[in-house]
């Protein structure tokens, strides 16, 4: 039969070009080996403002789904090319599109295989134009839900999705601020301690914090404020745990670390919250070292107004000796003609023995102003000078009397070329922290030795003083520390912690060697091992050389 010539109204294939949103459109795809049965659909809907495209075989409707949607999908149960695998496919390829079965015996076993595979529900051929457009637009409705909870779980996911991105967005600000929040923390120059106010206990410090405590960060967080600062705090922690402080300051706090490591510092206090949590954050700038330069400079200071009075007597004392020399002449003179004149007279001999002494006293003052004064390298024989500078010091009347002395110098020494006030200076300093190490004690006792062996001259200077203790034998050589009263003081000898230091700073350029022995109460041995490679003016000034 020609189904035109029968009046059956043709199907019409549109594109979905320039349609509105798939979910508006009523598009249908009947699926049918027989041209009626789609005309039939086709004349039934299109009233509806369905638009239906038609079929005639399983891959025929492949093709069509591979270019456009459908809202519903009716299909012919009896079908070449397994209906049914074609219905799992768009089950799985478009979950949305509605499929209807039709069939010519309801009873089958494939409708019931259809229906559980997630056919929407099937259709009796012939169908009724009412039964028809109802169950189509059940399908529909259904298909319209599908889509609209597809839209909304696609919302959802975009939504989830956004609010992750932004989580993670906001995380990574978050990680980003506090990093630099914290490299900013750790790298302050000054000392930052963040300390709860409830407990008094330490919930957070820098780097430069834990320095001046001498500890580790990790050691020092959760400890309590009180055991470097002992009360100090303890106001200010009141203060806070009852209201807001404002900024606190204090220019003095003594900090006390592990092993009694004492330091000062500045500090500045606030309140503030962490996590909920009332804190004093405290600001701490350390001023020791600021404050030992203070100090190092006044005794400096000191030191130079020493060493100019020393200048001024010795240039006074030069030029006395020389005016002396004169009158001393004359008394000698006039001495040597009594004698002449009246040998019965015998006490005139005492009294040019006592000018000779006086003449003698004076020619070693000024030999020892001329070497001081001289800087040039000189060959310089050692035993001499050890002899010149403690003959000299028999001016102080404590030293000549009061003090055992043991000399024992050798008279083989061989000659070392150098600046002779870089030895005397270096010889004698030593020699003053003898003596100020036996201030006071019952036997004292100096020992001056001067030998050679092994190709190094051993000059040892040994005391019965009062020794150095082991924590201190180590600091010795450093500038300005000392164990004596601080120059300016009464009652005890006193130093500026230079004497050492300008030592072994005149000594290295000789290759200078120090060997120290001491016991507290025991006193001191310290002994130079100078090179004897040191005997021409080249070497001397190689050595010499920074």
């Amino acid at each position: 039969m020609n189904e035109r010539a029968a009046g059956f109204p043709q199907p019409q294939i549109t594109t979905d070009q320039g349609q509105p949103p798939m979910s508006d459109i009523r598009r249908l795809l009947v699926v049918d080996d027989e041209e009626v049965i789609c005309q039939i659909v086709d004349g039934f809907l299109s009233h509806d403002q369905w638009t239906v495209e038609s079929a005639r075989t399983i891959a025929q409707a492949r093709g069509l789904l591979a270019d456009r949607e459908y809202s519903v999908i009716l299909c012919d149960v009896h079908l070449e090319g397994d209906p049914l695998e074609f219905l799992a496919e768009v089950r799985e390829q478009r979950p949305d599109a509605q499929l209807i079965m039709f069939t010519g015996d309801p009873s089958v076993d494939s409708v019931r295989e259809a229906l559980a595979i997630g056919a929407y529900d099937y259709m009796t051929k012939p169908c009724r134009r009412d039964e028809l457009t109802r169950t189509v637009q059940r399908a529909f409705e259904k298909h319209l839900l599908l889509r609209r909870q597809s839209g909304l779980l696609k919302e959802n996911e975009a939504y989830r999705t956004a609010l992750e991105q932004m989580l993670e967005q906001r995380s990574h600000q978050l990680r980003e601020s506090e990093r630099r929040y914290r490299a900013l923390f750790d790298s302050a120059v000054d000392c930052i301690f963040v300390v709860s106010v409830a407990e008094g206990a330490i919930v957070d410090a820098n780097i430069a914090a834990a320095h001046l405590l001498g500890m580790s960060r990790p050691d020092v967080i959760g400890r309590q404020l009180s055991e470097f600062v002992g009360a100090q705090f303890d106001p200010l922690l009141a203060e806070a745990a009852t209201s807001a402080v404002a900024e606190w300051r204090q220019d003095r706090v003594a900090v006390a670390g592990p092993s009694n490591r004492r330091r000062t510092a500045q500090v500045s206090c606030g309140r503030v919250l962490i996590d909920g949590q009332s804190c004093v954050q405290i600001v701490a700038r350390d001023l020791t070292d600021h404050l030992e330069l203070i100090e190092r400079n006044e005794l400096m200071e000191l030191e130079l107004l020493s060493e100019q009075r020393l200048a001024a007597i010795g240039l006074l004392a030069s030029g006395v000796a020389h005016n002396i020399n004169t009158p001393l002449m004359g008394i000698y003179g006039v001495a040597q003609l009594i004698k002449m004149k009246h040998p019965e007279i015998e006490d005139i001999d005492g009294v040019i023995t006592q000018v000779d002494r006086i003449t003698s006293i004076i020619r070693n003052l000024m030999w020892k102003s001329r070497q001081e004064q001289d800087s040039a390298y000189q060959e310089i024989d050692l035993c001499q000078l050890l002899r010149e500078e403690l003959r000299f010091l028999e001016a102080d009347l404590d030293f000549k009397h009061y003090v055992d002395k043991q000399y024992s110098l050798s008279t083989d020494l061989p000659a070392i070329y150098g600046r002779y006030s870089d030895f005397s200076q270096s010889l004698m300093n030593v020699v003053r922290n003898a003596l100020d190490a036996m201030h006071g004690r019952d036997a004292r006792v100096l020992k001056v030795a001067a030998a050679v062996r092994d190709g190094e001259i051993l000059i040892s200077i040994q005391d019965s003083g009062c020794g150095i203790s082991a924590e201190d034998r180590d600091k010795i050589f450093m500038p300005f520390f000392t164990t004596k009263l601080i120059v300016g003081s009464d009652g005890g000898p006193t130093g500026t912690g230079l004497g050492l230091s300008t030592v072994q700073k005149l000594m290295s350029p000789y290759g200078v060697r120090f060997e120290i022995e001491s016991q507290p109460n025991q006193g001191t041995t310290f002994v130079f091992r100078i090179p004897t490679e040191i005997n021409s003016p080249r070497r001397a000034r190689d050595r010499a050389k920074p």
